[in-house]
């Protein structure tokens, strides 16, 4: 069958790959056998350097827009905009104000509401 043709080849291939990382990861990393194998692992390296690298700037910038989004949301109107929604001789809207709200709720008292 082609799968056990596979894995078996892929088993070699590992067993070669493992033996050529315990060679050249002792003293023989000078030797040009494992010239190869030192750039394959420089290069596996820098990529999981620049994947990692790209992970953090990706939340820095998150981070940095949402700060932008927050301050944005965050600026004063101008003084014309601010008129249109002052009020005037210190009076409120229709509106009851929280206080008046409160005082208007039924109080409880052991658990019966009074009316």
């Amino acid at each position: 069958m082609k799968s056990d043709k596979l894995i078996g080849e892929l088993s070699k291939d590992w067993e070669w790959v493992s033996f050529l990382t315990r060679y050249c990861a002792g003293r023989n990393l000078g030797n040009v056998f494992c010239e190869d194998f030192k750039w394959w692992v420089l290069g596996a390296a820098a990529l999981v350097v620049a994947i990692v690298a790209w992970w953090i700037l990706g939340k820095i910038a998150k981070v940095y827009g949402n700060w932008k989004h927050r301050r944005m949301l965050a600026k004063v109107a101008d003084s014309e905009t601010m008129d249109k929604y002052r009020w005037s001789d210190n009076g409120l809207p229709e509106a009851m104000t929280s206080s008046d709200q409160r005082a208007a709720k039924p109080r409880k008292s052991d658990g019966i509401v009074e009316k």
